[in-house]
C-alpha cells in the first residue's frame, strides 16, 4: 500500500468517526429542541385555557351583580339568569377541558381542582340566595349581597396558582432539559476533542514516518547532487512514493553526472567561440565608432565646404543682380533669379542634413522661451507667402484667442511650420487652399498646431513612410514633385524634442491634415507677467536694479503683442512708452529721449525703416540703439534695416527671453 492509501484509510477512519459523533449530537439537539417547544406549547395551552376559564368565571360573576342590580324587573331577571347559567356551564366546560391538559398529582392539577369544586359550591349557594329570596327588592338586595360576598375570591386566586403553576413547571422541565443537552455536549465535546488528538497524533506518525522522514533524505541528496558532489550512495528501500524519489534521484545523480561531463567540454569550445566573437564585437564597435567620427566630420567639412562656395555664388549673384559689375539684361537677369533660387535650394538642402544629423546624434539643443503664437504664425506664413501667390493659393489663419504664449524654440518651431506649409504649396495645384489653425485642447493640457489642404492627398498605405528620412513617396502624382524627403522627418524629430507628436490624416484627392500636438496650459499665456529669475541676468553686466532708470520706447501694429511685450519688459523693471504709429514714435522719441527702441518695420502710417532714418537725424537720438523687432525674414531684409540706421535685428517670433537678453547687451 502505497502513501496516499495509507493516508486515505486513516482519514477516513477519523472522517467517519467524526460524522457518527456529529450525527448524535445532531440527534440529541433535535429531540431536546421538539422536548422544549412541546413543554412550551404545552404550557401555552393551559395558560391560555386557564385565562379562558377565568374569563367565563368572571362573566358568571358579572351576570350574578346584574341579577342583584336589576332583579326587581322581572323580564331583566329572567335575561340575566338566563346569561348566569350560560357563563356557568361554559366555566364547567373550559375547567374541564383544563384538568384534561393538566397531568394528575401536580399542583397545577390540585389547584384545578380545587377550584372545580369551589365553583360547584359557588354555584349552590347563589341559588340557594336566589331561592330564599324570590323577589329582589332594594332591602332584599343588600340581605343577597351580605350572604354571598367575597365567595368568588378563591375560585380566582385557585385559577392564578394554576396559571402559576404551569409557568413553574415549564421552568422547571426546560432547566431539566439543558442540564441533560449540557452533559450531552461536554462528553460529545471529550469525544471530539479525544479523536481529534487520536487523528493527529496519527496522522503526525504517519507524516513523519512515510513522508518527512523520507524527503528529509531526499533533501539531503538534492543538496549533495546540487553541490556538485556526485559519488554518494543513494538508498533505495520500499515500493511507495519515497522509495520512487529515491530511485527517481538516483537516475538524476547518473544523468548529471554524465551530462557535467559533456557540459565541461562544451563550455571549452563555447569559451573559444565567445572570446572569437567578443575580439570581432570589439572590432566592430571601434569601426562603427570610427564610422560615427567620421561622419561628424564629414559633415562639418562638408557644411564648410558647401556653405563657403555657396555664400560667394549667392553673394556674387546678388551683386549682379544689383548691376555692381555693370548692367545686365533680362535674360541675363532671369539666370542670375534661377542661379539664386537654386543656391537657396542647395543651402535649405544643407541645413535640413545637418539639422537632421544633430537630431539622430542627439546634438540638437532647443532654446526655450515664451513666443507669441501670432508672431509664429505670421512669420511662417510669410516665409511661404510668395510661392503660394504664384500658385494663386488662398492661405487661411486660424488661432484660438484662448492661446497667446507658447513655451518652444521659436526657430524650429518655425521650421517645422514652415516645412509643413511648403509641402501643403507644393502638393496643392493651382488656386488651391492652405489653412493653418492653432487651437487649445479641451482639457487644457496641450495646443494642436495643424496644417490643412485640398491638394492631391496621400495614398493611406503610404502614409507609415512619410515621416522616414530620404522617403518619396513613389507613385503618378508626387514623383513630379521634387525633394529629398527631409522636411517631414524634421516635423517630426523637432515635435517629439518639444515634448509632442505629429499625425497625418490624408485622403487621394481630397487633400491632407497635418496635426501636431505640443504640450501647453492657460498659465503660459500669463508668463509676461513674471519676473525673470537672476540666472537670466547673468549672461549680461546689466542688473535689474539699474533698469529702473531707463526708458524703452516700443512700435509695435499689434495691439495684443505690444500690451504682452510691454507688460513684460515693465515687470523686468523699465519704463515703457509704446505706440502702433511710426508718427506717434517719432514725437514720444523727441519727448522721452528714450535709452532704447524696439521698432517693428510694418507700421500703419510710416514704415519702421523711415522712422529709423528720421531718428538718426535728431542730434539727441542719433547713437541711441534701434532694434528691428519684424516678421520680414527675407534675404535682404536684415540688411535693410541696417542701412536704415538700426543696430540690430531680430525676426518674430521673438522670444519674451530673447528680447530681454538682446536688451540688456546694449545697456
Amino acid at each position: 500500500m502505497n502513501i496516499r492509501w495509507k493516508l486515505f484509510t486513516t482519514i477516513s477512519t477519523a472522517l467517519v468517526i467524526n460524522l457518527a459523533v456529529g450525527y448524535y449530537a445532531f440527534i440529541s439537539f433535535r429531540q431536546a429542541t421538539d422536548d422544549a417547544n412541546r413543554i412550551t406549547e404545552h404550557t401555552f395551552s393551559v395558560v391560555a385555557q386557564s385565562l379562558n376559564t377565568q374569563v367565563h368565571f368572571k362573566k358568571q360573576v358579572q351576570e350574578w351583580k346584574n341579577i342583584l342590580i336589576r332583579g326587581h324587573q322581572a323580564e331583566l331577571y329572567a335575561q340575566y339568569l338566563d346569561q348566569f347559567q350560560r357563563e356557568e356551564q361554559l366555566t364547567q366546560q373550559s375547567i374541564n377541558n383544563l384538568l384534561e391538559l393538566l397531568e394528575p398529582g401536580t399542583v397545577s392539577w390540585k389547584a384545578a381542582r380545587d377550584f372545580q369544586q369551589a365553583h360547584e359550591t359557588l354555584g349552590r349557594q347563589y341559588r340557594n340566595a336566589l331561592n330564599t329570596n324570590r323577589n329582589i327588592t332594594g332591602d332584599t338586595y343588600i340581605e343577597i349581597d351580605r350572604d354571598v360576598r367575597g365567595i368568588d375570591r378563591q375560585p380566582t386566586k385557585l385559577m392564578d396558582q394554576v396559571v402559576d403553576a404551569a409557568l413553574n413547571y415549564k421552568t422547571a422541565r426546560l432547566e431539566q432539559i439543558a442540564q441533560q443537552q449540557s452533559e450531552v455536549e461536554q462528553g460529545i465535546l471529550f469525544a471530539v476533542i479525544g479523536l481529534l488528538t487520536l487523528t493527529v497524533i496519527t496522522l503526525v506518525w504517519f507524516a513523519d514516518r512515510l513522508i518527512a522522514r523520507p524527503i528529509a533524505e531526499a533533501t539531503r541528496v538534492a543538496r549533495r547532487i546540487s553541490r556538485g558532489d556526485l559519488d554518494g550512495v543513494i538508498p533505495t528501500r520500499g515500493n511507495d512514493e519515497a522509495g520512487e524519489l529515491l530511485r527517481a534521484l538516483k537516475t538524476m545523480q547518473e544523468s548529471v553526472a554524465i551530462s557535467q561531463g559533456k557540459l565541461k567540454q562544451e563550455q571549452l569550445r563555447l569559451a573559444e567561440r565567445v572570446e572569437r566573437r567578443t575580439r570581432a564585437l570589439n572590432i566592430a564597435n571601434a569601426e562603427l565608432a570610427r564610422a560615427a567620427k567620421t561622419k561628424d566630420m564629414f559633415l562639418a567639412t562638408m557644411s564648410h565646404e558647401l556653405r563657403t562656395p555657396l555664400t560667394t555664388i549667392m553673394g556674387l549673384t546678388e551683386m549682379l543682380q544689383d548691376q555692381l559689375y555693370g548692367p545686365v539684361n533680362s535674360g541675363q537677369g532671369r539666370s542670375l533669379g534661377t542661379i539664386q533660387e537654386s543656391s537657396r535650394h542647395l543651402l535649405t538642402l544643407i541645413n535640413d542634413i545637418l539639422d537632421v544629423a544633430k537630431v539622430e546624434s542627439g546634438k540638437m539643443v532647443l532654446k526655450w522661451d515664451y513666443l507669441p503664437v501670432d508672431q509664429l504664425a505670421e512669420a511662417s506664413l510669410r516665409m511661404v507667402r510668395q510661392p503660394a501667390n504664384s500658385k494663386k493659393h488662398h492661405l487661411i489663419q486660424q488661432i484660438d484667442p484662448a492661446v497667446k504664449l507658447i513655451h518652444g524654440d521659436g526657430r524650429r518651431l518655425k521650421q517645422l511650420l514652415v516645412n509643413l506649409l511648403g509641402n501643403a504649396i507644393k502638393f496643392t495645384p493651382e488656386g488651391g487652399t492652405i489653412g493653418l489653425d492653432i487651437t487649445a485642447l479641451n482639457n487644457n493640457t496641450g495646443i494642436e498646431i495643424a496644417v490643412w489642404d485640398n491638394g492631391i492627398g496621400i495614398e493611406e498605405e503610404q502614409q507609415p513612410h512619410l515621416f522616414e528620412p530620404f522617403v518619396q513617396l513613389d507613385n503618378d502624382s508626387t514623383r513630379r514633385y521634387s525633394g529629398t524627403g527631409l522636411g517631414l522627418t524634421l516635423v517630426k524629430r523637432m515635435a517629439e524634442l518639444h515634448g509632442g507628436k505629429v499625425s497625418v490624416e490624408s485622403s487621394p484627392g481630397q487633400g491632407s491634415r497635418f496635426t501636431i500636438i505640443l504640450p501647453w496650459c492657460s498659465d503660459d499665456n500669463s508668463a509676461h507677467h513674471h519676473k525673470l529669475s537672476r540666472e537670466h541676468d547673468k549672461e549680461s553686466s546689466k542688473h535689474p536694479q539699474s533698469l529702473a532708470e531707463k526708458t524703452l520706447l516700443l512700435t509695435e501694429d499689434n495691439p495684443a503683442n505690444r500690451t504682452m511685450v510691454s507688460d513684460f519688459l515693465q515687470l523686468q523693471g523699465f519704463k515703457v512708452v509704446s505706440t502702433s504709429s511710426g508718427t506717434d514714435a517719432l514725437r514720444l522719441a523727441y519727448e522721452h529721449l528714450p535709452d532704447i527702441i524696439l521698432m517693428d518695420i510694418q507700421l500703419s502710417d510710416m514704415d519702421g525703416l523711415e522712422v529709423a532714418r528720421q531718428l538718426r537725424k535728431h542730434p539727441l537720438l542719433a547713437n541711441t540703439p534701434i532694434i528691428a523687432l519684424t516678421a520680414l525674414a527675407m534675404p535682404g531684409d536684415r540688411e535693410r534695416c541696417l542701412e536704415a540706421g538700426m543696430d540690430d535685428y531680430l525676426s518674430k517670433p521673438a522670444g519674451l527671453k530673447e528680447i530681454y537678453q538682446r536688451l540688456l547687451t546694449y545697456l
